[in-house]
């Protein structure tokens, strides 16, 4: 049996909760806190936490399907500040959120307190232009406007969503990451990695989900998929603080097609 067949039966194992459902968790301003994890562990964190979290259904599908477009400025602004790990920088960028089909706009910030404040817009789809509507909505969350705006790097993966049962905390699993640079013309699949991130309001205290991940021996860690695809696939960007996490990231990816290789 493959890894994803084992984990779509995991999943049938929660409770499944519709889309409204989770945008009651939406968790718009929030915290976070990321891990970086093999593939071949996701079917073993998943399975201890069945009773503690419910889990995005659509359709009867439990995993879904997302698309990425990230824009950042000629000079690559937001990407350098986030390499300085600078106070109130922005990432901007379009997204298919999977089954749903829904396509937004999307303006996230991260605040000198650690805060991510995200803002979107609903869009009709993801065309590399950025159109009058959708401008005024960058003014208004951000200091960028589309002139000097270019697409830099897409990326796509599959999205586990879990939700507390008080719905306080939400939780995303990234996996079977693909990602392809607009500036180097390089692509780069990732099937050995998963990528979780824990969305809370004030604690993280009493979360079965950081529990499991702790005993896993698993480590937070910051963690952006546009700035490690950058950085992955822009061998020439200033990248000295992001090389551990790229050191990293091609281990476990290594480690598992070596395990998976016939």
């Amino acid at each position: 049996m493959s890894i994803d067949s084992t984990i779509d039966g995991i999943l049938t194992e929660f409770t499944g909760i519709s889309l409204e459902e989770v945008q009651r968790a939406s968790l718009m301003r929030r915290k976070d806190r990321k891990y970086v994890f093999g593939f071949l562990d996701l079917p073993s964190i998943l399975s201890r936490v069945v009773k503690e979290y419910n889990v995005l259904d659509i359709n009867g599908f439990r995993t879904h399907d997302y698309e990425t477009r990230y824009y950042d400025t000629t000079n690559l602004e937001m990407y350098h500040m986030h390499h300085r790990g600078m106070a109130n920088r922005h990432k901007i960028r379009f997204r298919k959120y999977g089954t749903s089909d829904l396509h937004f706009l999307e303006v996230k910030k991260k605040n000198a307190k650690g805060v991510t404040i995200k803002n979107r817009i609903k869009t009709q789809g993801m065309d590399a232009s950025i159109l009058d509507k959708e401008e005024e909505f960058l003014l208004s969350f951000s200091p960028y406007g589309r002139d000097g705006m270019e697409l830099v790097l897409e990326n796509s993966f599959n999205r586990i969503t879990l939700v507390s049962h008080n719905k306080r905390e939400r939780i995303t699993l990234d996996y079977n990451l693909s990602f392809t640079s607009h500036l180097s013309s390089f692509q780069l699949d990732l099937p050995g990695i998963s990528i979780a991130e824990i969305k809370y309001e004030n604690h993280l205290a009493g979360s079965p989900f950081n529990a499991t991940l702790r005993n896993s021996h698993i480590t937070p860690r910051r963690f952006s998929k546009y700035a490690i695809g950058m950085a992955l696939l822009n061998a020439n960007l200033k990248q000295n603080r992001f090389k551990e996490k790229v050191r990293l990231v091609h281990k476990i990816n290594t480690n598992y097609l070596q395990t998976v290789k016939p």
